[in-house]
């Protein structure tokens, strides 16, 4: 006989070692043999109580009291499931909920395609092999196993690039493992609204992982690609996260992650707390240089890269769409910038004295800078995150005899001089000064810019900066 426990704020009924939980809301009512009377048990202080499906005779919603020959009935309404207590019957049936122990579980595969149908969970507790056939979801899916070591899909005989599982609709998927397919998906999110959470999924043995075509978001959390590879990211996408994860490939050409040419990411492509292992000629991560990524949301976060073959093509720790922070085998992000001059001829005219001119002339950026853009005598921060930075400048100028001249950052955010950064020189009977050195700290977001402006305090002569070294660097 099935049994019924109360455990908590659920009942639990046992059935062939399945175990489905669901919440009851108030009283439940058991009728006791012996006694020949009710025991009134509160779920708020009963822990545990086990009992004989044919025990319960009513049980009470806090509104009303269900008869014993209403509870089936109020159970199918409350929790979808279907009790038949009659002689040589199965118990246990679950409304929108298949249990899949083999491959006629499934729907019959119609001119070789299992529709998998609308709002139901199918849910593989073995080995399941579809023999050829592939699958298609008639709507939005739950494809769950018992667990990715003991529940996996594969469908031997299917044929090269035909995926195992084509939808236009958001699918979920837990607890599974897909194996020895060439191709495993091909997921287009034009038509409906994709979500997709993966949770403890797997790839084995997989060459193409397949293709999503837009989805508001994609989240694969705590799996793993084993030799496995080829997920490939098109059209328009919200986020894209990886976390906990192994992302081992094949080694053979390809990716194991790519995001194309075509794929437009809304708010971050992001990848935290993994390892991507790409040995011989595979490729760990292959973000196009022409997708677009909003600036600083391709982010790589404790990632491990290793295997000796290509970590990372197209963009990388030097675009401003990059933010690579403690990752091992590949260059972290930087935030800095640098610009020069040398040998200098042009003056900065004076028009009056103290008064602050930007310094003229030609400047160079340093190949090295990073989330920084160069225009003359001017840098501008093109990182969103809000940072402090060191802000130092040496320069030489000359200018008239013994004339005394100050400089300083000019500060877009102020629209004036920094204070701190003011620094004054005189130059000596020739008019030539060296080695003046100016520093200042500050807090910077993109489109922000600092600039190296100059003035003469003693007359309304000209100053020419002949050699200047200005660089900004990120404060930790």
């Amino acid at each position: 006989m099935d049994e019924i426990t109360r455990i908590g704020n659920y009942i639990v009924i046992e059935y062939d070692s399945r175990i489905l939980n669901f919440p009851v809301v108030s009283t439940v009512f058991f009728y006791d043999p012996n006694t020949l009377s009710y025991d009134i048990r509160s779920l708020a202080t009963q822990e545990l109580v086990k009992v004989l499906v044919t025990d319960i005779t009513s049980i009470s919603d806090g509104v009303g009291t269900y008869t014993e020959s209403t509870f089936l009935a109020f159970l199918r309404a409350n929790t979808g499931l279907t009790i038949d207590v009659s002689s040589g019957s199965d118990p246990f049936i679950i409304e929108n909920i298949v249990y899949v122990a083999q491959k006629t579980d499934l729907p019959t595969a119609i001119g070789g395609i299992i529709t998998l149908a609308t709002d139901k969970t199918y849910i593989l507790t073995a080995d399941i092999d579809l023999t050829g056939d592939r699958i298609a979801c008639g709507g939005v899916v739950n494809l769950f196993g018992n667990s990715s070591e003991t529940s996996s899909l594969t469908s031997t005989g299917l044929g090269i690039g035909v995926p195992l599982i084509t939808t236009i609709h958001s699918i979920v998927l837990h607890n599974i493992t897909f194996r020895n397919v060439d191709t495993c998906f091909d997921i287009d999110g034009n038509t409906n609204l994709v979500a997709l959470d993966w949770r403890n999924v797997n790839f084995a043995d997989i060459k193409n992982v397949g293709l999503i075509n837009s989805c508001d978001n994609f989240i694969f959390d705590t799996g793993s690609f084993l030799g496995s590879q080829g997920l490939s990211f098109t059209g328009t996408v919200g986020t894209i996260a990886i976390n906990n994860s192994l992302l081992r490939g094949i080694g053979t050409a390809g990716n194991i992650i790519e995001l194309g040419a075509r794929c437009i990411v809304k708010r971050r492509f992001r990848i935290i707390y993994s390892s991507i292992v790409a040995t011989s000629s595979t490729v760990g991560v292959n973000v196009n240089s022409r997708a677009t990524i909003p600036t600083e949301a391709y982010i790589l976060d404790t990632v491990n890269f290793s295997g000796g073959g290509t970590y990372l093509s197209g963009l990388d720790a030097t675009s401003n769409d990059a933010l690579f922070i403690n990752c091992v085998g590949i260059e972290n992000s930087a935030v800095n910038g640098q610009l020069y001059m040398q040998g200098n001829a042009t003056a900065t005219t004076v028009s009056a004295t103290n008064t602050f001119y930007k310094v003229a002339g030609t400047t160079t950026a340093s190949s090295d800078n990073s989330k920084f853009s160069h225009s003359n005598n001017r840098l501008t921060c093109d990182a969103t995150i809000s940072r402090k930075y060191l802000i130092q400048a040496n320069l030489t100028f000359i200018a008239g005899a013994n004339n005394v001249c100050e400089f300083g950052f000019y500060d877009s955010q102020l629209a004036r001089i920094r204070v701190p950064s003011k620094t004054k020189s005189t130059v000596n009977s020739g008019g030539r000064a060296e080695g003046v050195t100016f520093f200042c700290v500050v807090t910077m977001v993109a489109g922000d810019f600092l600039e190296v402006h100059a003035s003469n305090t003693s007359a309304v002569t000209n100053i020419t900066v002949e050699e200047l070294n200005f660089i900004i660097t990120e404060i930790k």
